[in-house]
């Protein structure tokens, strides 16, 4: 049908809206019957059916207003549901292509809901089932909070052997790195002197975390976020400033004595290349569309 509408066409038979037309409903045709073999209107539901409803729990959470906690909802299969992450900063959650380190967090700790783990990850709030089976917040009140320093460092040889250390240290006190960052880390302050330090979020954004702190010494600093060196860069008062991996899966970095402003940026790998490429390319067509009208002008110019 198709072929026999271009051939009226090329004859001069039918006109070009009556080909474009005639195409258009073979089209139609032919794909929309297929098409609903595979979805037909039962395989839809009405938007409000999926609409997801703040509990009791989670408006009781979101009254919370202190940046970067983090919250692990017992009430769903934890790591096998988003919906707590419509709402908060979720410990657990889904994604078909896994983070293999922290599934190793996950597979060994979160699964039996080890305290120390937990603490690490700043979750504030556990949501599990009330008396009355409706989820209910539990405010947990050991977490460390989105940064904190550590005293000492214990140096692990092996992943493996790190992982392990997670469960056999005092992670607010102690981090856990591997051997080849140790001689980074010299000597640390003792713990004697942990009072006089001090750090906190004081902006986050997806791609901006700000933190401002005070030390007495130099000092490590670790921080409630997942280690990814692809793109996140720390600066200190403005000049970028290298950063570790510490508890198998977090950030850590040895911070200068005083008073300072520490912030985490994220910019994709060879974003400044990409934006040169993208602006070279928009002039290139600007610059074409404005010889393409200067060409038509002056033709039209030598005809008149």
């Amino acid at each position: 049908l198709a072929a026999g509408a271009v051939w009226l066409f090329a004859r001069r038979r039918i006109g070009r809206g009556v080909l474009a037309a005639w195409v258009g409903a073979v089209v139609l045709l032919d794909l929309v019957p297929v098409d609903r073999r595979f979805l037909s209107s039962e395989d839809f539901t009405e938007e409000r059916s999926q609409r997801i409803v703040a509990t009791e729990a989670d408006r009781e959470i979101l009254a919370d207003t202190t940046a970067g906690f983090r919250v692990l909802n017992l009430t769903v299969s934890p790591f096998n549901d988003a919906s707590t992450s419509y709402f908060h900063r979720s410990v657990g959650g889904y994604h078909g292509a896994k983070l293999s380190r922290y599934q190793d967090l996950i597979d060994r700790y979160l699964s039996s809901l080890d305290e120390g783990v937990l603490d690490m990850l700043n979750t504030r709030y556990l949501i599990a089932a009330g008396p009355d089976g409706a989820p209910e917040a539990r405010r947990r009140g050991t977490e460390y909070g989105a940064a904190w320093f550590v005293d000492a460092a214990v140096g692990a040889a092996t992943p493996a052997e790190e992982i392990d250390l997670l469960g056999e240290t005092d992670l607010h006190r102690v981090a856990v790195v591997a051997e080849r960052d140790m001689e980074r880390l010299g000597a640390l302050a003792p713990a004697d002197s942990a009072a006089r330090r001090t750090i906190r979020l004081a902006e986050y954004r997806p791609n901006l975390l700000r933190y401002e702190y005070t030390a007495d010494r130099e000092a490590l600093a670790l921080f409630s976020e997942i280690f990814y060196d692809k793109g996140w860069r720390a600066y200190v008062d403005g000049v970028e400033a290298p950063y570790l991996r510490a508890d198998y899966v977090l950030r850590a970095m040895l911070l200068p004595a005083g008073s300072h402003t520490v912030e985490w940026c994220f910019r994709a790998p060879h974003w400044g290349a990409a934006e040169a490429i993208t602006l070279a390319a928009s002039l290139l067509v600007l610059l074409s569309v404005a010889a393409a009208l200067l060409l038509r002008f002056r033709t039209k110019k030598q005809q008149s």
